[in-house]
């Protein structure tokens, strides 16, 4: 990895905890493996540094002989080791919103890489991306990170869910049948991106489990999270301030940068290096809080309204047909006629 990601860059330590789980399904000697690392299996922190990790993926493989160890990793997977995020996920209203939440936050597992979407009126493709040339990170990491997302959608829906298709930068594995076996899917090898496809329409479809209440109870467990322990990403403690400031009307940048210590064109600089805009946040945490808001029972319009800062329902009305293209009445119909 880069020179500056050595030091700064750092994994969710339940991802470390389930590589120890893992490794020892495996008969492997987890304790020697994570010291040759550089890394404690019984540490109780809550980051860990992602050099080190890159560097135990590859020992994993190395000691396990299996090059499909990634997809072991995946199935040894619970939602807990994901902190607030997978307790989120799993009462998330649809799968296309869970994946919504791993883009937002997907800074709690790892920050090496990001995660996109990009959708068209059938399919829907998550590329996971990491800023370093094919090659550099471990493909087993690569491979856990597309199967563990799959992973969660098979504990949140079906056992038998699966992606349309899958392609991966790395070289075909010794053990091809494994990785078929687990996606159910087309694989394709030495692929220029490590993507998912899905059927757009699956993901559309109501959850059993969802649970609106309890997903924005463990966003904010993620957002106070994110606020204490990825103090560098500037646009995760703006969308922290923002909430906590909306209902008493939408705050100007200069409030939020004052609430943070900073000056408004500091705040500015630094967002302008993340590629985000004030206003670009400010829309996107009002359009996300009132999708959750409206698919909770017994929430008004005009509660609405009043929780994301707008003067008038008329203004809220505007507002959120021109982020959906339905009213809120309707969303709020539509969402809880299909929830359980």
């Amino acid at each position: 990895m880069d020179k500056v990601s050595t030091e700064s860059v750092t994994t969710h330590s339940g991802i470390a905890h389930t590589m120890r789980s893992t490794l020892l399904a495996y008969g492997c000697d987890s304790t020697a493996l994570f010291q040759q690392a550089g890394l404690d299996d019984h540490a109780t922190e809550s980051r860990v540094k992602a050099i080190a990790m890159q560097k135990l993926w590859r020992l994993a493989v190395e000691n396990t002989g299996d090059d499909s160890f990634g997809i072991t990793f995946a199935q040894q997977m619970q939602p807990a080791a994901l902190n607030g995020l997978g307790f989120s996920w799993m009462a998330s209203n649809t799968l296309l919103d869970a994946f919504e939440r791993l883009v937002r936050y997907y800074r709690l597992i790892s920050t090496a890489g990001e995660v996109i979407l990009d959708q068209n009126d059938a399919q829907m493709k998550l590329w996971y991306k990491i800023p370093v040339p094919a090659g550099r990170a471990a493909p087993a990491s690569l491979d856990a990170a597309l199967a563990v997302f799959v992973q969660l959608c098979r504990m949140t829906k079906s056992p038998d869910f699966s992606p349309v298709r899958v392609e991966l930068q790395r070289q075909a594995p010794a053990n091809r049948d494994k990785f078929s076996a687990f996606f159910k899917a087309e694989v394709i090898y030495q692929s220029a991106e490590n993507c998912l496809y899905f059927d757009l329409e699956e993901l559309n479809q109501p959850l059993a489990m969802a649970n609106p209440e309890l997903a924005r109870v463990n966003d904010q467990i993620v957002i106070d999270y994110l606020q204490r322990h990825d103090s560098s990403h500037s646009g995760n403690q703006v969308r922290a301030c923002i909430i906590d400031l909306l209902p008493s009307g939408p705050p100007s940048q200069e409030t939020v940068a004052r609430a943070l210590n900073l000056s408004a064109r500091t705040l500015q600089r630094r967002l302008s290096s993340e590629a985000l805009t004030y206003k670009q946040l400010l829309e996107d945490v009002r359009h996300s809080l009132a999708k959750q808001y409206l698919k909770e029972v017994g929430r008004s319009v005009s509660e609405v309204t009043y929780l994301l800062g707008f003067s008038e329902p008329s203004n809220f009305a505007r507002a959120f047909k021109r982020w959906t293209g339905v009213s809120p009445a309707a969303f709020q119909g539509q969402s809880q006629s299909t929830s359980f």
